[in-house]
Parts: structure tokens; C-alpha cells; sequence
């Protein structure tokens, strides 16, 4: 099993707590480093924007519904 560092994570979950999202999926794709997170259940786009941060946003129906952070161990 991976090391979790605690502390961390709890930082982490606390940002979750505070944001308006009920549920959040979260999944890192170590190979790629690429952490993919979805703001309710995972579901399609309808449109999507690179930030000016290259963090890719998702939409549907004008909400942002995840967004994908690259390169994300440099971060």
C-alpha cells in the first residue's frame, strides 16, 4: 500500500469541506502524473477551457464538473 501522509491529506479533505461540493472523485495517474478530479459523479462535458494556470477545466451546462491538473508532482 502507498504511504499516505496524514496531515497532508487532511489539508487536503478540509479544502474539499469547505468548497460547495457534496461529492468529489479524485484520481492520480502516477504514469502520466496527471491528478484528475471530478466534482459530483464522474459524468461528460459539454465544454472544457486551458487555464491560464494549464489546468484544464470542465463544464456542463456552465458549471465547472472537474478539472485535470498536468505535470502535477512539479506543482
Amino acid at each position: 500500500m502507498a504511504e499516505i501522509i496524514i496531515p497532508e491529506m487532511m489539508q487536503a479533505l478540509k479544502a474539499v469541506r469547505q468548497s460547495n461540493a457534496n461529492d468529489v472523485h479524485i484520481r492520480y495517474d502516477r504514469e502520466a502524473d496527471v491528478m484528475y478530479v471530478n466534482i459530483g459523479a464522474p459524468g461528460p462535458a459539454d465544454d472544457s477551457e486551458l487555464g491560464d494556470d494549464d489546468i484544464l477545466y470542465r463544464y456542463a451546462n456552465g458549471k465547472v464538473i472537474g478539472f485535470t491538473i498536468t505535470h502535477f508532482s512539479k506543482r
